[in-house]
């Protein structure tokens, strides 16, 4: 897998050549550079961007606000909800001036070649994805002529919504499947290997979890998107052969868990976490346990037996000062788990970053059956969905079996039956960590804590409150706050405890039972 270094050494040429500066300014294209290029050379990189950064773009905000991961170093503050723009403020300049230029790129040199049909319509089921992670962190953002310049209107989250249903609907209806379609190499598609109908179930997935993200607010859409993405050309994901993962390169660089949990110590299991690996059936332990999580003894992993303690255990998050022992004392990610999927067992390329897996998928249809949006059994669904975690982590049959089956059925059409759906979901999502957090946010579930020390001083997060959304960026403040919502648009005004377009409603607001009011 050199050759991707070798495709960013290229694509770094190609970027340099069509573009004028870091901003999105005219592409201009010198007489004597290369005018047609093939898309491999900016698809791939635009699929590998989920990993770029990833500490600070995703592990020190999403992946501890979803927490599943507590923060073990003192002096990090964003577990405590500070914004730190050398950190996260990447993200913002990393999507605009690398993702967005190179599908504009494609678009400008193959899109309007009829052998070019279906790779470009790939492309655009994956900056959907890419678009609705960055508007479900930061609400609105500019969207539409985001190719043109900085100076662009901000849209509405509701309007960017709207156009990605259209995206995903027009996209997964114009791949064609022809043998005359644009022949892919084996560096070009690094998710599903160039697999039209793989892409056409994610997108069809895709647009089922956007649908159920805006249940809340704006149900009737949500009903008729959740419809159109179970009718959608070769279905929804049916499998574990269909979950969606971007591969790193075991041998090179890459910014992901195995850095901050084992490498650098800086993150530990969040005891939320490992509450609810013990906390949900009647057999006790999740069997999945041991295999995400191991205790570092002497820089070699180990089980909870071989370590001398009775459970995988996890720090609280939100501390000021972090324990001298949190190193020690919690449980870290487990890289010889036997998890190829994640971690890698040891193998060469055995290192991915989720993007789907085939279980939230269930549990999505287990949602919109219990709305009665889609045909199926809502009960059934929602116990396929940890059968299909289990089966996808490689938990032992019959420990999956025992599991599933100590674990509460659905009540009915109700906030508890909501709460179990979204616990196991949040569960089978690990390590996805933007989406655990996204779910929490829409739906107040599973139960998560404050911060231990209280909502930083410094953040913009009233006390007693949970962080909403990231704050844009201080370049985007610099460029462009002019087009910034109203409520938004300085940085005293930009908050991060402003709810995002979907999410309606404020945990704070549970009753003494832990159920919302506010979901159903």
């Amino acid at each position: 897998m050199k050759k991707y270094n070798v495709i960013l050494f290229v694509i770094g040429l190609l970027v340099l050549n069509i573009s004028c500066s870091d901003d999105f300014g005219d592409m201009n294209t010198p007489s004597d550079s290369v005018t047609k290029v093939e898309p491999k050379f900016f698809f791939n990189a635009m699929q590998q961007e989920v990993s770029q950064n990833y500490q600070r773009n995703v592990n020190l905000f999403s992946d501890l606000y979803s927490q599943y991961w507590a923060n073990t170093v003192s002096g990090f503050p964003s577990s405590r909800y500070e914004y730190v723009d050398g950190w996260i403020g990447n993200q913002w300049r990393e999507h605009y001036t690398r993702n967005v230029k190179r599908a504009v790129a494609m678009d400008d040199m193959v899109g309007a070649d009829p052998n070019y049909v279906d790779a470009i319509a790939i492309k655009n089921i994956w900056m959907c994805y890419a678009w609705s992670r960055m508007t479900d962190m930061y609400g609105d953002i500019t969207y539409f002529g985001a190719s043109t310049g900085e100076d662009v209107p901000y849209n509405t989250q509701k309007d960017i919504y709207y156009d990605l249903f259209k995206t995903l609907d027009e996209s997964v209806n114009a791949i064609t499947g022809s043998a005359e379609q644009y022949v892919y190499g084996e560096d070009y598609d690094l998710v599903f290997k160039s697999d039209i109908v793989k892409w056409q179930k994610f997108a069809n997935s895709l647009r089922l979890r956007l649908a159920m993200r805006i249940s809340n607010v704006d149900p009737a859409k949500a009903e008729a998107e959740a419809k159109a993405a179970v009718n959608g050309p070769n279905g929804l994901m049916s499998s574990n052969d269909d979950v969606a993962k971007v591969p790193l390169w075991s041998k090179g660089w890459f910014d992901y868990l195995n850095q901050m949990a084992w490498n650098w110590n800086n993150i530990r299991m969040s005891k939320t976490f490992s509450n609810y690996l013990y906390n949900q059936s009647s057999v006790g332990e999740d069997p999945r346990a041991p295999i995400w999580f191991a205790y570092q003894v002497d820089g070699e992993p180990k089980t909870k037996e071989e370590a001398g303690f009775p459970i995988y255990d996890g720090i609280e998050n939100g501390y000021n000062l972090v324990p001298s022992n949190s190193d020690e004392e919690f449980a870290t990610i487990n890289l010889e788990g036997g998890y190829i999927d994640f971690v890698g067992n040891g193998a060469e390329d055995g290192m991915y970053v989720p993007v789907m897996f085939y279980s939230e998928v269930l549990f999505l249809q287990s949602e919109a059956a219990m709305r009665g949006w889609i045909a199926g059994d809502a009960n059934a669904l929602y116990l396929q969905g940890v059968e299909a975690s289990m089966a996808y982590v490689g938990v032992d049959a019959s420990a999956a079996t025992d599991y599933v089956a100590g674990l509460p059925s659905l009540t009915g059409v109700d906030e508890s039956s909501l709460k179990q759906i979204i616990t196991q979901k949040w569960l089978a999502n690990f390590p996805n960590g933007v989406e655990a957090w996204s779910d929490f946010r829409r739906t107040d579930y599973p139960d998560i804590t404050l911060p231990k020390d209280g909502v930083s001083g410094s953040s913009s997060v009233a006390s007693g409150k949970w962080v909403k959304r990231i704050r844009y960026s201080d370049a985007a403040h610099l460029l462009n706050e002019k087009n910034m919502p109203a409520d938004l648009n300085t940085i005293e005004k930009d908050r991060m405890d402003i709810k995002v377009w979907w999410d309606t409603a404020d945990t704070s607001t549970k009753g003494s039972n832990g159920l919302m009011d506010s979901n159903l």
